[in-house]
């Protein structure tokens, strides 16, 4: 999630020697992280049986809205070539291996307010999903994201229609989660197909509150806001709560058609890559296909935007007026990384990278193929900047459980930090930022504490941002000095090839660098990732 779980200032002890450049950033990343939540105060109505549980804050005062339409959608035909825009032509066959993907046909039309404080977003999802287990399935989990406490936002679903069948679904975690309970259990290797409505309200962010999916400062960031079929983890639906401060969302590698309806005074940015555009009125209908990512986000406003080529990748910010100066920096920072990671990890393989400007989404947000960053019109644009492009590659191309083990994509993330340094600036400048890390690291109360902790064993917001991604960095560094220079690059591209697509664990990751290097690295991992212990650089 970039920076969203951080320390708190009165939690955080700065080392002396740290720069006052350092101080300032780990200043905003921390005020970003500790907004306290706003009371919440009225909820959506809808059809009995799925009203929404999940409250909004005073800043939002819905109006009445009629339930979501319950008249069935014609079945669109979901073909696996329809897909192919949505990667570069060295890489279209990567689809054949991905034919058994969940499939996803979104319907969206957005409206606001006459002030644009406020936002219905209104929708159909046709899904495609195949049991890969051995077993029959008895029911369907899908999740409803908007209605967790880090989006600014309430939806409601369903009914789900499944061929001549309507189903009124199931609320669990208190309109989360809903379950789809099948007259017909889904035997192993069978596909079934079903469509549903959703309605979704949405209310403005504060500064003092930021959230990852709202309204803020005319920006509509709206991430994975349709029903989302969750992973399936030793034969059980994982939907879990996400802990306060980190990610939210775990999902495989889908495919999606996304079209989407909102005004056309506004700009639209989604996930994917546009092939159709339509103008009906005041309002415009843009057609996207995404190729494989694991989940997807729009946003909407009137933004100015820039582009750069990074290879055969097309790189555009959308910034808002305000923030044009910071356009050439987004871009130099994010085309840098772009070509850092290439080269050490592997090939970006989406036509396209959106970066989008989004004030008080916190220090910045990854989504696959478009990435939030909150903090434009600061001094500090880098850092998330290369941060969130890193995520491309861990999260989005290598995909981790990101609620049980963080550390495999935001240590990742936050090492690519460095990376970037050191192409950019040179290895006195990386080895500076590290060594500001192990500094605050060597401040903590109890530096031994591992990096591999899910999200919610750490005891704070500040332990769950200095163990999983500052001493994950540094665990990163660690593990490229044992292995040299030259092996660690080929332990990434190894990494990169054994998990593209897929979902990486630490014990694979370990895995794949002990066979990098033919070397057993369980003392390694066990003092940094597993159990924690004393480590002689981070002694005070």
């Amino acid at each position: 999630m970039g920076f969203i779980g951080a320390p708190c200032p009165h939690e955080l002890k700065i080392p002396k020697g740290i720069t006052v450049k350092k101080v300032i950033i780990i200043f905003l990343l921390l005020m970003t992280a500790c907004a306290p939540l706003a009371n919440p105060i009225q909820v959506l109505t809808s059809t009995p049986g799925l009203q929404s549980t999940v409250d909004l804050p005073p800043a939002y005062t819905p109006t009445p809205t009629p339930s979501p339409t319950h008249t069935p959608q014609p079945t669109p035909d979901i073909q696996l070539s329809d897909q192919n825009p949505g990667l570069l032509p060295d890489y279209i066959d990567d689809l054949a291996q991905l034919k058994d993907a969940t499939r996803y046909s979104i319907d969206l039309e957005v409206t606001f307010d006459s002030e644009m404080r406020t936002a219905i977003l209104d929708g159909w999802a046709q899904i495609q999903f195949r049991n890969h287990l051995d077993n029959p399935l008895h029911e369907i989990y899908l999740m409803l994201w908007p209605n967790d406490a880090q989006y600014q936002s309430s939806m409601v679903a369903g009914p789900v229609f499944i061929r001549d069948k309507v189903i009124e679904p199931a609320q669990e975690l208190d309109g989360l989660a809903l379950r789809v309970d099948l007259a017909i259990p889904l035997a192993p290797g069978e596909t079934i197909d079903l469509g549903l409505p959703f309605r979704i309200e949405v209310g403005s962010m504060s500064p003092s509150a930021p959230r990852r999916f709202g309204i803020t400062e005319g920006v509509l960031i709206a991430p994975t806001f349709y029903p989302l079929i969750p992973r399936i983890i030793d034969d059980e639906w994982d939907i879990r709560r996400a802990p306060s401060g980190g990610d939210t969302t775990n999902s495989d590698i889908a495919l999606y058609q996304l079209r989407v309806t909102a005004p056309a005074s506004f700009d639209l940015v989604a996930s994917g890559v546009e092939i159709q555009k339509e103008s009906i009125g005041d309002l415009q209908r843009l057609t996207y296909v995404t190729g494989p990512m694991r989940d997807v986000a729009i946003a909407v406003a009137d933004f100015v935007d820039e582009s750069r080529q990074v290879g055969d990748v097309t790189l555009t910010a959308w910034v808002l007026q305000d923030h044009v100066d910071d356009l050439d920096t987004v871009l130099d920072s994010a085309t840098l990384q772009m070509q850092v990671l290439g080269d050490l990890v592997g090939p970006y393989p989406y036509p396209e990278l959106d970066i989008v400007d989004a004030p008080h989404a916190f220090g910045g947000i990854e989504y696959p193929g478009l990435v939030f960053i909150g903090t434009l019109g600061t001094h500090w644009v880098v850092e998330p900047t290369v941060h969130e492009v890193a995520h491309q590659w861990f999260y989005g191309l290598i995909g981790d459980d990101q609620i049980s083990e963080p550390w495999l994509d935001e240590a990742a993330a936050t090492y690519a930090e460095a990376l970037y340094y050191e192409q950019a600036l040179g290895s006195g400048r990386a080895t500076g930022f590290l060594s500001d890390f192990r500094a605050i690291v060597r401040e903590h109360p109890d530096p031994m504490m591992p990096i591999g902790l899910p999200v919610g064993d750490y005891a704070s917001t500040s332990d769950y941002a200095v163990f999983v991604y500052l001493k994950g960095a540094l665990f990163f560094d660690a593990l490229r000095r044992e292995l040299g220079d030259r092996p660690f690059g080929d332990f990434l591209k190894a990494y990169y090839r054994q998990y593209l697509y897929g979902f990486a664990s630490a014990s694979g990751f370990q895995e794949v660098a002990e066979e990098t290097c033919s070397c057993d690295l369980r003392d390694l991992f066990n003092l940094w990732v597993y159990e924690g212990g004393l480590i002689s650089e981070l002694e005070r």
